[in-house]
This record gives structure tokens, sequence and C-alpha cells, in this order.
């Protein structure tokens, strides 16, 4: 079942001293799958935060919201609607698309190099995207190659992320068995869990600790950025 809401907000702020004018565009969209088998949740070529929530339900909610907001210097009102366009082009021109293959749902990021093709790999640092996924607590995570941060609470399945530049934060059930292989290349490791950890190369620092049991295992990697695996407390959110 797909749910699609499309919302378009401008926000006309008073003009300052020098006629320029702050607009905000943003646009938000809901994707739902039926995934009666807990399977993979894959996110490949995410730019900006990446916040993935277990429950109970047997299904996956990812809900993405686009956004951009600049200063416009128009003192026209034909041409700060022409720079609106601009704007509006180039939010819809970064393409989040989401597909469920079996038990695995994809979603994937890219944005259209100047040439006209598309090339997943290229960014707009005038494009805010954040992606909020709700998904069954047995799910496995592969997140590669994001760029803005994972925030992963209350999941049970293996869970794989490399990070670009951002943190990691994985909010873990405190009674799970996990097994936990972590580097950060510049920035610091924080667990709640026992561990082994060592200063790498002067600025980074790995964090390493197998497990004996059948366990949960935790692969990280962030180039620039730091990582915290902490205990969830509390009920689990429904």
């Amino acid at each position: 079942m797909r749910k699609y809401l499309t919302i378009l907000i401008l926000l006309a702020l008073p003009l300052v001293a020098d006629d320029r004018s702050k607009d905000t565009l943003s646009g938000t969209h809901t994707d739902r799958f039926k995934v009666p088998v807990a399977g993979t949740i894959r996110v490949q070529n995410s730019f900006g935060e990446v916040t993935i929530d277990g429950w109970d339900r047997p299904e996956v909610e990812l809900t993405v919201v686009q956004s951009t907001e600049r200063v416009y210097g128009a003192k026209d009102g034909a041409e700060a609607q022409r720079r609106m366009g601009e704007a509006q082009r180039r939010l819809d021109s970064v393409q989040v698309t989401a597909k469920q293959q079996g038990n695995e749902v994809v979603v994937s990021t890219a944005y259209p190099s100047r040439n006209g093709f598309v090339h997943p790999l290229s960014r707009r640092s005038d494009i805010e995207v954040s992606y909020t996924i709700h998904a069954p607590r047995a799910s496995k995570l592969v997140i590669d190659d994001n760029r803005g941060g994972v925030d992963v609470s209350d999941i049970t399945g293996d869970v794989h992320a490399t990070v670009i530049n951002g943190e990691i934060t994985l909010t873990l059930a405190p009674n799970g068995h996990y097994a936990i292989d972590a580097q950060a290349k510049i920035g610091d490791i924080y667990s709640d869990f026992e561990g082994r950890d060592q200063t790498r190369h002067v600025l980074g620092e790995e964090f390493e600790s197998p497990a004996t049991a059948p366990a949960t295992n935790l692969y990280l990697r962030v180039r620039i950025g730091d990582i915290l695996i902490q205990k969830l407390h509390g009920p689990p959110a429904d």
C-alpha cells in the first residue's frame, strides 16, 4: 500500500532593509510496504539525517522531507517568481525512490548531473533531505554511503552502516548480545556495552566487542564523525 502526499510550502517573510526575502520550499511524501516477515531495509546514497525506529507492525513506513531555504534579493515580483520556480525545479530534481522486493525495501536517492544524466553520487548543498523509517524490530539494516548521519533505535536485527560525514547513533536493547565492529577514521566512539577500544591513527578510534553466543552483528564505519552505541531505557515504542 502506498500513500503519497506532496506539500508545497511558501513562506514569504517580511523584507529586510536591503529588500531581501527568505523563501522556503518543502516537499513530503510517505510510502508504506507490507512485510509479513521482517526482512532487510536498504538505504543507498542518502544525504541528510536517516532515522530508523523499530515497531511491532508488519509494515515499513518511510517519510521523506525535502526542503530548500534560500535568500533572494529580487525587488520585482516576476523575478522573485522566476527564482522561486528555479528553486522548485532543483527541489524536484532530487529523486528519492522506495521499492519493495520480497521482504526487502530499498530506498535510494539520486540527483541529475549537469549533463542531464542521473548520477546517484551527486549532492546539492542547498537541498536538505530527511528520511524517517519505521520498521519491524527484527529488520536487518544496510545503510551505505550516507552523508548526514544515522540514528537507529529499538532494532534487533543486524546493522551495517557506512557514513561519509555525520554521526552514527544506535540505541539498543540492554539485554541483547552484540558483535560490534566499529571504526571512526576521524572521530570518537562511545559504547554502553563492554568491548575493546583503541586510538587509530591519532585522529580516529576503533571499538570491537566479539560475542561468544549468537549475536546481532553491528558493522559501523564513519569517515568523519562519531559513533555512539547506547542502551535503550524504558519500554519500547509501539
